[in-house]
């Protein structure tokens, strides 16, 4: 990876929970704000938070859970 797509954002609560490691650390531009993950029939929303966490040697921005949408047919 290069320095720009180093992870820098972890997700968490609700789905994040169940995600494999390599789908809740991740990369997110720096003015990001809202993530609209796409999950099978749904959208898990995540929103960034204050916090940071560190996980392994960096120090992550927290993402938070804040619901789920379905996908319109």
């Amino acid at each position: 990876m290069t320095l720009d797509t180093e992870p820098n954002t972890i997700l968490e609560g609700g789905p994040a929970t169940g995600l494999p490691e390599h789908e809740r650390v991740r990369f997110l531009d720096a003015e990001q704000h809202v993530l609209k993950l796409p999950r099978g029939n749904r959208y898990e929303h995540f929103r960034r938070s204050h916090r940071t966490v560190r996980h392994r040697a960096s120090e992550l921005r927290v993402f938070e859970w804040t619901g789920s949408t379905f996908v319109a047919e």
